[in-house]
């Protein structure tokens, strides 16, 4: 990177506008940037900074005190800065936030917000590439490969802050190292490792208990089973020394469990011996009592089969008859039915007769040929009374023909004149449409309106609110910015303190030295046992101790951070007030109400006018729609009107015809109904007598039919006589009394047979025959006594074996588990071990001498290639003598790694950066700025720093140190480099006439460029 011009307008110390052409100090290759302290020397390097990352730097980040208090008070802050990155050329320019002049207002100004603009030269000329603020830093900052503060260690070298460094301790260089480079993927490694870390113990320590919780309900379950089991005399367990693991214990344990299930089995098998016997002695007993009992069961069936078998037998002969009997009781039910039908018959008959003498005076015989008779009268009568009722049918269709067609002639009149009315109707709505459509309907147009007027008084709502927001923080911002300028006032005060104490305690430095001298003991400075004349302290003198400077540092650091706490404030409520200010525009709040009345009044007006054209196309709507069913209601009409006319002819004709019809079917009688009902009665009436006659002479058959088959199963059933058939029928009662007593002496007949049949009553014999006899209850008693205490005792002594048994297996089981849950857990106990070993290593403990965390090895891995660069410069500087090492030793019990030491090749030791004088610590101090800077640049991957600036710190170097460090700077500027020296020593003034002067002035500062040229402004 290259810088060509530098702007400066309205920034910092600088009331004006000022201009820098660095391609015209590149042409001696190094140029001096003095002046007076508090001139702006620093300012040029914010100036540039701000340019390319739009912040300042170091401290001053986040400061919005960039604008010059002594610019003119409408004159914007600016900063113009043209600079070559590889092979392109910019021209960046930024303006920071400033309170510009306003009309309006009572503090007559308003914010104006900040503004960037990045122009690239291309051979058409320059093109405009961003606007945006944050967009400009991000490219820049992209083709640079580095960042604002790696920015701002690489190309400005702050001598003060590197000196720090040289002399800092572990803790403080390793937080300035871990800001310089990226750490974080190691930290982060750090954290993957602890957290797995925590992750695995969990699980070990979880697999561990569980562990533990199986052995101990091992040696738990064994020794509940085995207390009061084993026998008496034996070892209960074996000696400590002997079982010196769980698994001898467990080994131990099955054993014994073993022992006692063996001898449960033996004391079970002897047991079980003895129930069988006695429970065999018991059953035996058992089944010879109930054997005799089934004996006496058979001899007392037999006794009760002999004494009612005799009445069984009579019972079974009548019950026989009876049977007999109801087989043809039937036949003489259906011959008194048939005898109760004929007498219907006769009476029905006989009254029919009575009928037909008295009202067609006909007699008739009731046989076979008075049947036929009677069956021709009625067919006559029947045919005569459809031919009267086909006449009667039309006589009434005729009545409601006529009246159909007076219907039809009413509904031609009724539909003739609704047509008329129809019309009418649709030409007097098609007038009211033409007049609705010839008025404006332009619903869209009113509703654009209406959204417009809507959109008009929401905006104004909003502007009011965003106005009143903006005069309430343009109030708090001016508020904090006091603020904020007060607590910068008691930083200054609070830093001027510190330097005054810094200052006292350096030039304590000699006293200081010489309390720390020891007879005999070599001089930390020139390296003497003797010491003829160590500085002397007035007797009232105080000196400065490092708590006094500590003490002024804190409030200095408390200072800063309320000064810091203040800006953050006042910055937050000026962002805000920009934001609102672009919000509220321009406008007062009363202006804004002005305008929120206008805007409703034309919201109502627009409300208004979009109801009214509503209103005319909803009805334009309706007419439509009524004309339309009008028209159609018309064409209905009209249909209707047609058929109707149609339909009235058309019955006319019908009506006509009926007419002459009925003229022929009444064939000259006045009355059809008469003539109906007459020749009605008269066909019923046959209708009834022929069916009377028939059913007579089916009866008088039927009962001659059912009289002879009576007779002939009577007969054959046994029954001569009616008298016998009677005799033999029992009643209901006595008939069950019979059954029960034949079906009892069948039943007892066949248990009879069935016992004499069975095995148990032929043992009964057998044993009487052999003088056995049947056992009595107390020998039953007994022996059940005997079977069932033997039962109980092998049924305990079975328990025993089952309990032993499952006791063993449940062991086995258990070891089992365990041995395979230990198999499950021995890799990962083994993996959480190694991976504790492993992370305290990574975390600084352990196995870890140098106590370093793996992200302070990358940062000490770092400081030793920047030592490594810092050494090529130191050895130039120092003309051989000094180099810079990295040193790694062993600090206690403090982390290690982030040493540094200087190497004196005079004498071949190395020494702390602490015991370096003023201008060997400004060598150090610069080498190990500019190797920082190198390794920054190299690590980044940025660009060639074409452009370097060294700030400050020459006036501690003699004659002859600064010249071999204007060499080294000589070196460092070939290759085209172009290098700036901040000073305001007046000797470096003599040795650099290539040089840009800043002057202060009440007014302002002014920069003027002097060279071996001459002079200019």
């Amino acid at each position: 990177m290259r810088i060509h011009h530098l702007r400066i307008q309205a920034f910092g110390p600088f009331a004006g506008s000022e201009h820098i052409d660095f391609d015209e100090l590149a042409d001696g290759g190094l140029f001096l940037l003095d002046g007076p302290t508090g001139a702006g020397k620093s300012s040029i390097l914010d100036a540039i900074c701000y340019a390319l990352y739009g912040t300042l730097p170091g401290s001053r980040t986040g400061s919005r005190q960039i604008r010059s208090d002594h610019a003119p008070a409408d004159l914007a802050p600016e900063v113009l800065c043209e600079l070559t990155i590889g092979d392109r050329r910019f021209e960046v320019t930024r303006s920071p936030a400033w309170m510009r002049p306003s009309k309006r207002g009572k503090n007559k100004t308003t914010e104006q917000k900040a503004s960037s603009l990045l122009r690239e030269f291309t051979p058409d000329g320059w093109k405009e590439l961003s606007t945006r603020n944050d967009e400009v830093g991000h490219v820049l900052g992209s083709l640079l490969g580095l960042d604002r503060e790696q920015f701002t260690k690489v190309v400005m070298l702050p001598q003060g802050g590197f000196a720090d460094f040289l002399r800092a301790k572990a803790k403080d260089r390793e937080d300035l190292l871990a800001n310089l480079f990226d750490t974080s993927d190691y930290a982060r490694i750090e954290e993957e490792f602890s957290l797995r870390l925590s992750e695995e113990r969990k699980k070990t320590e979880s697999l561990e208990a569980r562990l533990s919780a199986s052995e101990d309900a091992i040696h738990a379950e064994a020794r509940t089973f085995l207390a009061g089991r084993e026998p008496m005399g034996e070892p209960v367990e074996q000696e400590e020394a002997v079982l010196a693991s769980p698994d001898d214990y467990f080994a131990d344990y099955r054993a014994r469990i073993g022992q006692i299930h063996r001898l449960a089995e033996a004391e079970a098998q002897k047991l079980r011996t003895q129930r069988t016997r006695t429970g065999d002695h018991a059953r035996a007993l058992e089944e010879r009592r109930r054997v005799f009992a089934r004996l006496g069961e058979l001899q007392a069936l037999q006794s009760r089969y002999g004494q009612g078998h005799g009445a069984a037998v009579s019972a079974s002969s009548k019950l026989e008859k009876d049977a007999q009997a109801a087989a043809v009781r039937a036949y003489l039910a259906q011959a008194n039915s048939a005898r109760a039908a004929l007498q219907q018959s006769t009476f029905a008959w006989e009254q029919q007769q009575l009928w037909l003498s008295q009202a067609v005076s006909m007699a008739c015989e009731p046989d076979a040929s008075g049947l036929d008779r009677l069956r021709q009268e009625s067919t006559d009568v029947a045919e005569e009374l459809a031919i009267a009722k086909s006449a009667l049918a039309e006589e009434k269709r005729r009545v409601s023909l006529a009246k159909d067609v007076s219907k039809a002639e009413q509904d031609a009149a009724t539909h003739e004149k609704a047509r008329d009315q129809a019309e009418a109707e649709v030409a007097q709505l098609k007038t009211e449409r033409e007049k609705l459509e010839s008025e404006d309907l332009d619903q869209a147009g009113a509703g654009e309106n209406l959204q417009r007027a809507k959109e008009r008084q929401q905006l104004a709502e909003t502007q009011i609110a965003h106005a009143l927001t903006r005069d309430d923080l343009e109030k708090k911002v001016l508020a904090a910015r006091e603020h904020s300028i007060a607590q910068e006032l008691k930083i200054v005060d609070a830093e001027k303190s510190l330097l005054a104490l810094r200052t006292e305690q350096l030039g304590q430095s000699a006293l200081r030295l010489a309390a720390a001298l020891e007879e005999g003991q070599p001089c930390l400075v020139c390296g003497s046992a003797e010491h003829p004349a160590p500085a002397q302290a007035d007797a009232d003198a105080a000196l400065i101790d490092d708590k006094q400077i500590q003490i002024s540092e804190e409030l200095v650091a408390s200072a800063r951070a309320e000064g810091q706490k203040a800006a953050q404030a006042r910055d937050t409520l000026a962002a805000k007030l920009e934001t609102a200010q672009i919000s509220a525009g321009e406008q007062s709040v009363a202006q804004l109400r002005e305008e929120l009345g206008a805007a409703q009044s034309q919201l109502e007006l627009a409300r208004k006018q979009q109801a009214e054209i509503s209103a005319r196309v909803a009805k334009l709507d309706q007419l439509r729609a009524r004309i339309e069913q009008r028209t159609a209601r018309a064409a209905q009409a009209t249909l209707e009107h047609s058929t109707a006319r149609h339909n009235v002819q058309s019955l006319a004709a019908q009506l006509e015809q009926l007419d002459a019809k009925l003229e022929e079917l009444r064939a000259g009688k006045e009355s059809l109904s008469d003539q109906v009902r007459g020749l009605q009665g008269k066909s019923e009436g046959l209708a009834a007598s022929v069916q009377a006659l028939r059913q007579l002479l089916e009866a008088r058959q039927a009962l001659n039919e059912v009289e002879s088959a009576w007779d002939r199963e009577r007969k054959e059933a046994g029954f001569e006589t009616i008298g016998d058939f009677e005799a033999a029928v029992l009643e209901g009662e006595e008939r069950e009394r019979l059954k029960q007593l034949q079906r009892a002496d069948a039943d007892l007949a066949s248990a009879i047979a069935t016992l004499e049949k069975s095995e148990d009553c032929r043992a009964a014999r057998d044993l009487e025959v052999k003088g056995v006899q049947a056992p009595n209850d107390d020998e039953i008693l007994q022996s059940r006594a005997l079977a069932a205490d033997a039962e109980e005792q092998y049924e305990a002594a079975r328990e025993q074996v089952v309990l032993a048994a499952t006791c063993l297996e449940r062991h086995e089981e258990s070891v089992g588990q365990l041995q395979r849950l230990r198999a499950d857990a021995g890799p990962v106990i083994e993996a959480y071990r190694r991976l504790r070993g492993l992370a305290e290593v990574i975390r600084g403990g352990a196995e870890n001498l140098y106590k370093m965390t793996l992200s302070t090895y990358v940062l000490a891995a770092r400081l030793e290639e920047v030592a490594i660069a810092a050494t090529e410069r130191l050895d130039a500087m120092s003309g051989g003598r000094y180099s810079l090492h990295h040193d790694d030793s062993k600090q206690g019990n403090s982390k290690s790694g982030l040493g540094l030491r200087v190497l004196d090749s005079w004498t071949g030791k190395y020494r702390e950066t602490q015991t370096l004088s003023g201008g060997e610590t400004f060598m150090a101090s610069l080498a190990l700025a500019l190797g920082l800077a190198d390794v920054i640049s190299h690590h980044s991957g940025a660009v060639d720093m074409q452009t370097l600036f060294v700030d400050e710190g020459f006036g501690s170097l003699d004659a002859e140190t600064l010249e071999e460090v204007m060499q080294a700077l000589e070196n460092l500027r070939a290759g085209g480099r172009t290098i700036g020296l901040v000073s305001h020593v007046a000797e470096m003034k003599q040795r650099i006439t290539n040089r840009v002067s800043v002057l202060k002035t009440q007014h302002g500062s002014t920069i003027q460029r002097d060279s071996l040229l001459g002079t200019g402004q």
